[in-house]
């Protein structure tokens, strides 16, 4: 199983919320995964415990771990990835267990999947951090338009009268994931403050080396040394990457509210249904 070595960066800074509080289960396999949870949003409510769960890919779960999983009772779980990640990264599903799988629809994924294709980038001698900056700032501010369909389905289920027990992931779980959750933080109700920690958290949890590592392995033999330290910008976790997508929301959205409500479909029904099955 390939170890993942954890660290934290310089771009996390922990604040009111211990990173405790959603920590658990820690999967050694993939330390990503955490519970999205945040103890208060602006009115004074809270998340309720063990409803939503937050990862990268399943692909190296020992034992422990999938027995660990499999005691949360998932009962949906949203795959962020594209096809070609799914099938590469194959997810070790506890046994006994059959959740159901959401995948975004073919046509998104196609779309999708240059602005999320990290070996895309292996065979080019010259990408260097500014073009590895430049790259995730561009995937970032796509995101808002790319992800506005799967926002839109993940609020319906969680909104709904029984609420599923639900894991959102992609491959690494912070970069799609992050954007994501970020916004059903936000259509929840939580602060900028409480939002932004809950991204940097990934930044936490695990090293930008050992998540390259873990994602490509031997892919990363034989790479320039100039490639290999873009690749680390690109696996860092940094709050300019998810400003980026906050400013194209106010551009071209109108800010975050105008956005869930009009290009995810998050009107103030479906906003008061979805508060009350998460929030207590």
């Amino acid at each position: 199983m390939t170890s993942i070595r954890c660290t934290a960066p310089a771009t996390y800074s922990p604040g009111t919320r211990s990173e405790s509080v959603n920590a658990r289960p820690q999967l050694e396999g993939a330390p990503n995964f955490r519970e999205l949870f945040v103890p208060r949003m602006a009115d004074g409510r809270k998340m309720r415990r063990g409803r939503l769960f937050r990862s990268g890919a399943l692909t190296h779960l020992s034992e422990a771990d999938r027995s660990a999983l499999a005691a949360l009772g998932i009962e949906l779980v949203f795959d962020l990835r594209t096809r070609d990640e799914q099938e590469r990264e194959l997810n070790l599903w506890p046994a006994g267990t059959q959740p159901e799988f959401w995948n975004s629809p073919e046509a998104r994924v196609r779309v999708a999947a240059p602005v999320f294709d990290w070996r895309s980038r292996l065979s080019d001698p010259d990408f260097d951090p500014a073009d590895a900056r430049a790259w995730m700032l561009h995937a970032y501010t796509r995101m808002p338009g790319l992800f506005a369909g799967q926002l839109s389905a993940l609020f319906e289920r969680l909104g709904a009268p029984r609420s599923p027990t639900t894991l959102v992931h992609c491959s690494a779980g912070k970069d799609r994931t992050g954007f994501v959750c970020a916004m059903v933080l936000f259509a929840l109700g939580a602060g900028r403050g409480e939002v932004v920690e809950d991204y940097l958290l990934s930044g936490h949890r695990m090293s930008a080396a050992g998540l390259l590592q873990a994602m490509l392995g031997r892919e990363m033999n034989g790479i320039t040394t100039k490639c290999h330290a873009a690749l680390r910008v690109m696996a860092e976790v940094r709050e300019d990457y998810l400003d980026a997508a906050l400013l194209e929301i106010g551009r071209a959205f109108g800010g975050v509210d105008r956005y869930l409500q009009e290009t995810c479909g998050l009107d103030a029904e479906r906003r008061r249904r979805l508060q009350a099955q998460m929030l207590e």
